[in-house]
């Protein structure tokens, strides 16, 4: 019956419904972020509970997200880009094929096969921030909106991640567990001029507050829209 089920998306009914799917998705987008700084903050500020090398693997964590979101900007255009679908799968996933390898290579020759998973992790994380089905859900239909809407926040990624990076070694941050036997421990040497290899833990402090800020600033921004109820100005980033 016409009268029955889902009310339509224009309707008050089915925009409010929208409004909701999306206030939901968005916090799940939010979670791989979140749990990813974290884990910054822990090996950071708790370092007796992990062992040395989790230093390590946390600064080596931030240059893998450099190919992360590097990839992610093609992710986003691939995504929503024009031509049949199928075709935009296999192009996604030869990207994620070409990645993978890269990652491959370097694990490889670091004997580092935990880079393969948290590669897999990070891009996962990347995925829901440029995917926009919330938007979808309010009327965003064209394929060009959507994808200029996955493009800012891939943006917003970018810089995030180069404000982190400059914060990371500009900022006089606490060591905490990361004392000097720790760095050693690492296979660090905390008498090195290189900022990240004689102190660490500034690449943790930088992971925390890069994933921290990406998910409170996508989570912030995308309710706030959504709030104001808006075709025109809601804009998912």
């Amino acid at each position: 019956m016409a009268g029955c089920g889902r009310k339509p998306p224009g309707s008050g009914a089915g925009r409010a419904h929208a409004r909701d799917y999306a206030a939901r998705m968005t916090l799940l987008a939010a979670i791989p972020d979140l749990l990813t700084a974290a884990g910054f903050l822990l090996v950071w500020m708790h370092t007796e509970w992990f062992k040395p090398q989790w230093v390590a693997t946390g600064m080596t964590t931030m240059l893998l997200e450099f190919f992360v979101v590097h990839a992610s900007g093609f992710y986003a255009v691939v995504m929503y880009g024009d031509g049949p679908r199928g075709r935009r799968v296999l192009q996604l996933a030869g990207l994620a094929a070409l990645y993978l390898l890269m990652i491959m290579a370097v694990a490889w020759g670091m004997h580092a096969w935990w880079m393969v998973g948290a590669f897999f992790w990070l891009t996962v994380g990347k995925m829901l921030a440029v995917w926009n089905g919330p938007a979808r859900a309010l009327g965003f239909e064209q394929s060009f909106d959507r994808q200029m809407m996955a493009m800012a926040s891939w943006a917003l990624s970018v810089a995030g991640y180069l404000g982190a990076m400059c914060a990371s070694v500009m900022v006089d941050w606490p060591a905490y567990g990361v004392t000097p036997d720790v760095v050693r421990a690492a296979g660090f040497d905390p008498s090195s001029s290189g900022e990240w290899e004689a102190t660490p833990y500034k690449a943790l402090a930088g992971g925390a507050l890069y994933f921290g800020a990406m998910a409170l600033l996508r989570t912030l921004l995308r309710l706030i829209l959504l709030r104001r109820g808006s075709r025109d100005t809601a804009a998912v980033v």
